[in-house]
């Protein structure tokens, strides 16, 4: 398992790093002075990043935002040293997968990684599930509003609507939904004015 520790603390970081290390199973790196959360990862390609270990401040919760905001997303794990409700919504909200108050980090952090990874890896899946039901349901909306616009210009009924709008998607080769957006785009009461 590949870990990143973004860390702003050097001596923190290389005693986290040290005490990782002894695990074989983890490869560590450490993000180098002057190199932003987003470089290390696009340059590293980490399974998961441990930031600011002792206590997130706004700086490190801006660059996991941005961070996951990017294509280079990657599970974020934040152990801090005390409780902070506020700080925890924060992480959360800027795209922290695993938020785990420890005063030492475990003797085994594999199971917390792992678990932070299985977390980011279904959030991601049902993230995914999420835009593609909105994607399916934008394409519904635009293709009914498109066959009643077509039916009242046309004086017909939905089916005959709705074979014309599937007979000339066929035609042009173009996917249904693509060709209603179009037709609204041109017809639609106050689209283009």
């Amino acid at each position: 398992m590949r870990v990143l520790i973004a860390d702003s603390n050097p001596r923190r970081a290389v005693a986290l790093s040290d005490q990782l290390a002894s695990d074989p199973a983890l490869e560590i790196m450490r993000l180098a002075p002057g190199m932003t959360l987003i470089e290390a990862v696009g340059k590293m390609q980490p399974d998961i990043v441990l930031v600011d270990l002792e206590m997130a401040d706004r700086d490190s919760l801006d660059s996991v935002r941005a961070l996951s905001s990017s294509e280079l997303n990657r599970p974020v794990a934040l152990f801090v040293d005390r409780d902070d409700e506020a700080l925890m919504c924060d992480a959360f909200d800027a795209g922290i997968c695993s938020y785990n108050l420890v005063d030492t980090l475990p003797r085994d952090v594999k199971p917390v990684l792992r678990a932070a990874i299985a977390l980011y890896t279904r959030f991601q899946k049902q993230s995914r599930a999420l835009n593609e039901a909105q994607r399916h349901l934008s394409e519904r909306e635009a293709i009914d509003r498109a066959k009643r616009i077509f039916m009242k210009r046309e004086s017909t009924g939905e089916a005959a609507a709705h074979r014309w709008f599937q007979k000339r998607a066929m035609q042009e080769g173009r996917r249904m939904a693509d060709l209603c957006r179009q037709y609204l785009e041109l017809h639609e009461p106050g689209a283009g004015s």
